[in-house]
């Protein structure tokens, strides 16, 4: 392990070198030269030909890397080098954090059929549709209200996964029909409208609480919902009253106003 660790410490300071050489010549080559161009037609402010311009750029590329002029292509340099391991670890960056997230999604990826055969719990959901109707074989926008339960639940617990394109009996259904109940039918415009709904129930802030994700199982694409508990409570309007829903076991539950004080009273004291 320590050898492996060793050698991805040595790509990543070779990347870091890389950079930094290259930000070092293009400072050095032509970051300076262009610098007293641009330097050269601002203070002598003649008009030049075509055969006077060339001369003119000979000139001061020759004079740029003239001894005399060491001091600057020193600075220029150590600017371009500076740059350049500025960018080296910016891109170090990107690339461990597309590593992270190319690793949850592997690890996500393997563990869904694993959730979807053994059920319902406290942290996992399974929801047929977004909003295509089953029973009734058409559009419904109120089952966007019960997805929207879920995820209230979810925040108010201890977080979970959703898993929408699953029935109760853990039937893979997919995503076909409420592709075809969007205005963008795929998998964006699937996820623009998950987000638009949570954004309007609870706060554009509380998206970053969830995070979804798309799968293809038996030739079905499914998408999981995975919900960080909130850090305040999440309420959900219903007809004019506002209600604090809570997943509790398998079960997501409406909860009353008295219920709702006592469970945030004690969820506090063990915060505490």
């Amino acid at each position: 392990m320590n050898i492996i660790k060793e050698a991805n410490l040595q790509i990543r300071n070779k990347e870091l070198i890389v950079h930094s050489i290259v930000g070092l010549l293009i400072g050095f080559f032509i970051l300076h030269p262009i610098s007293m161009l641009i330097y050269d037609f601002d203070t002598n402010g003649t008009d030049y030909n075509l055969i006077s311009l060339g001369k003119t750029i000979a000139e001061n590329i020759s004079h740029t890397f003239s001894l005399h002029m060491i001091g600057m292509s020193i600075a220029f340099s150590v600017l371009g080098a500076t740059i350049g391991a500025g960018s080296g670890l910016y891109y170090r960056s990107l690339k461990k954090k597309n590593g992270l997230l190319h690793g949850k999604r592997k690890l996500l990826q393997q563990s869904i059929p694993t959730l979807i055969k053994n059920g319902e719990s406290e942290f996992v959901e399974f929801k047929s549709s977004l909003r295509h109707d089953y029973r009734q074989v058409k559009t419904n926008k109120n089952l966007e209200g019960v997805i929207l339960k879920s995820i209230a639940g979810f925040l108010n617990a201890n977080g979970g996964t959703l898993i929408i394109g699953v029935d109760d009996e853990s039937n893979i259904l997919g995503l076909e029909n409420d592709y075809l109940t969007l205005k963008k039918n795929n998998k964006d415009g699937f996820q623009q409208r998950i987000i638009t709904i949570i954004a309007n129930a609870f706060g554009r802030n509380i998206c970053s609480y969830v995070h979804i994700y798309f799968h293809r199982i038996d030739e079905k694409e499914i998408c999981t919902v995975v919900i960080k508990p909130s850090e305040r409570p999440v309420y959900l309007n219903e007809n004019n009253r506002t209600v604090f829903y809570l997943r509790t076991g398998n079960v997501t539950n409406p909860l009353t106003t008295s219920e709702t004080v006592r469970y945030l009273q004690s969820s506090q004291t063990l915060k505490s």
